[in-house]
């Protein structure tokens, strides 16, 4: 027979296509899979949309941060999706088939520690994983998610777009609300920069030599969050385009380093004393390095771009308080749906490409260039 019932009595097919990886090779195959099982905990999706992350491409490149990524066989990549339920496992609460929801991808962890609490991939378990890395996630049409994981799409939000929001979306809340916690200050006069603002490039400067954005659109909805907060905005980035975006996005000033070689002095100038708070999206050492030029006394640098290479700054400067260092990531379920009800209200949107499945490929190729804005994407119709 070909295909099943599931069930709540849906006939599904028996296999799928599937953009996979394969650790032995690190190269990307579309491969036909198994329709997933789903377990008592978990709830099947039929994915309607999912988007390439620049995280993604630590599976093809070596890293630093002790990440071991890919198990025996090929898995099917992808953390970054929504779509609507198909049926729920004897465990799920709140959810029923025909529902629109999105979800974070860490999975085998027990959701309630004190770990967990703060990030799922810290489980005291021990044994969390973090799907379409280590195992399969959401480049196929149908998949099983962790039900803690998921939370409700309004109905009235596009899920053509929606992908993004639940990794790319969800860090630049939590970067933005994070750093927000950290100031004082009235947002009319509060100046925050965005370094790395959904672009990509290379050049040789005080602030980078190589800008790649951690999460290419994050700085681009890092933007969109802080507008809406009504902050004073400086973004910085290699790419034209993505200024471009930064300021129909809301920037008040934007600057590239390539051009604008003493934009450190016009920042500085421009925000009195600099600015009072930096969130940094990009996974360049240099960036980093040099974004404490950018702040005043007591300044906050958010750390949220991933640099493969470990970062390094002055002992006196945080002990004397030159700046505050603080950390902020995708975030935990409770933090995702303020994050998306934060943007349904104001109407923040993700900037995606998108592709069909069979260009996958393509689509990590373009990434790999840097020479994309936003997000690439794949919708399964």
């Amino acid at each position: 027979m070909n295909g099943h019932t599931n069930t709540n009595g849906t006939h599904l097919p028996s296999t799928q296509k599937a953009a996979q990886f394969d650790p032995k090779t690190k190269s990307v195959q579309i491969n036909n899979v198994p329709i997933p099982s789903i377990k008592p905990h978990e709830i099947l999706v039929k994915v309607h949309a999912a988007s390439l992350c620049h995280s993604d491409l630590m599976l093809f490149e070596p890293n630093e941060q002790g990440l071991t990524l890919g198990e025996d066989g090929p898995f099917t990549m992808g953390h970054e999706a929504c779509g609507t339920v198909v049926s729920t496992g004897s465990e799920v609460k709140g959810f029923k088939p025909g529902e629109k929801i999105g979800w974070l991808p860490i999975v085998d962890c027990c959701f309630d520690c004190e770990e967990c609490g703060i990030h799922n991939l810290y489980c005291e378990r021990g044994t969390s994983k973090v799907q379409g890395m280590t195992v399969d996630g959401y480049f196929q049409q149908y998949c099983a998610i962790a039900w803690r994981n998921a939370v409700h799409i309004p109905d009235d939000m596009d899920l053509d777009c929606c992908a993004p929001l639940f990794c790319a979306g969800c860090t630049a809340f939590n970067a933005v609300t994070d750093t927000i916690f950290e100031l004082k200050g009235e947002p009319s006069t509060t100046w925050i920069a965005v370094i790395g603002c959904g672009g990509l490039g290379t050049a040789s400067s005080s602030i980078v030599e190589a800008i790649h954005t951690n999460e290419p659109s994050s700085g681009h909805l890092g933007i969109q969050y802080l507008k809406a907060y009504g902050y004073k905005i400086v973004g910085v980035d290699l790419n034209p385009q993505a200024l471009k975006e930064a300021v129909n996005s809301g920037a008040d000033h934007v600057f590239n380093p390539k051009t604008d070689t003493d934009y450190i002095t016009q920042i500085r100038s421009i925000t009195g004393k600099g600015c009072h708070a930096a969130i940094n999206f990009t996974n360049s050492v240099q960036a980093y390095a040099s974004t404490p030029d950018l702040l005043r006394m007591n300044g906050v640098l958010m750390v949220t771009g991933i640099p493969q290479k470990p970062l390094q700054f002055q002992a006196m400067d945080l002990s004397m308080t030159r700046f505050r260092l603080r950390g902020s990531n995708n975030g935990t379920t409770p933090r995702l749906e303020k994050c998306i009800e934060f943007s349904h209200k104001h109407g923040i949107k993700p900037h995606v490409t998108q592709f069909s499945l069979e260009e996958f490929p393509k689509m990590v190729e373009l990434m790999e260039k840097g020479t994309q804005t936003g997000r690439l994407g794949v919708l399964f119709k």
